[in-house]
């Protein structure tokens, strides 16, 4: 309930505004920066979980090929030829207009934010891009031993250059996404560090 002062201070179509508005928070980020750990973190806070890298292995599947990441790569990139470059948020469109607060992770082509940035009834987006240094990413990469990652030093680091820019509209722009960002967030310390980033974030929205 809300306090008498807080409703005099507020004019009518602003209370509205806070009584009905939902968020949508997008994440991107090179590879083991850390967006899973955001994504669990807002998931405590009542956050629904989308990825569009699970839009990609359903297809995988369909297909009846092995999941690695240049396959999830090749997949994304057909799918963006066939329906645009921002297909992918558009596939997901409808399963954000609940009235709930969604994260749409693994946003990868700056066409998939400008889809998701579209007037949705009640709900915000924001973009929130997450980073951390070479190595440090990849000794997480490392431990977490996932399907489909580097294999060695070399091979993750010219997967970066493959993944962060290309002339061709149609294929991942990881740079050009993580410049559309609304807020970056340094993964470089521990996982409270992180948690105290996203809880100011959370503050301004």
């Amino acid at each position: 309930m809300f306090s008498e002062g807080f409703l005099e201070s507020i004019e009518r179509g602003q209370i509205f505004e806070v009584i009905l508005s939902y968020h949508i928070i997008g994440l991107t980020g090179r590879n083991a920066a850390g967006k899973g750990t955001v994504a669990s973190f807002l998931k405590k806070s009542s956050f629904v979980y989308h990825s569009l890298s699970d839009t990609l292995r359903e297809e995988l599947k369909r297909r009846s090929l092995q999941e690695s990441r240049e396959n999830l790569i090749q997949i994304g990139n057909d799918l963006r030829k066939q329906g645009g470059p921002g297909v992918l948020a558009d596939l997901m469109v409808d399963s954000l207009l609940t009235s709930e607060n969604h994260i749409v992770d693994s946003i990868r082509n700056p066409f998939e934010v400008k889809s998701l940035r579209r007037v949705y009834p009640n709900h915000k987006f924001v973009l929130i891009s997450v980073d951390a240094s070479p190595e440090i990413r990849y000794e997480r990469l490392r431990s977490r031993n996932r399907l489909g990652d580097s294999s060695s030093w070399e091979v993750f680091l010219e997967q970066e250059k493959l993944e962060e820019s290309s002339k061709d509209p149609n294929k991942q722009q990881l740079l050009a996404t993580i410049a559309e960002s609304d807020f970056n967030v340094d993964n470089s310390g521990s996982i409270e560090e992180l948690e105290n980033q996203i809880m100011v974030i959370l503050k301004e929205l």
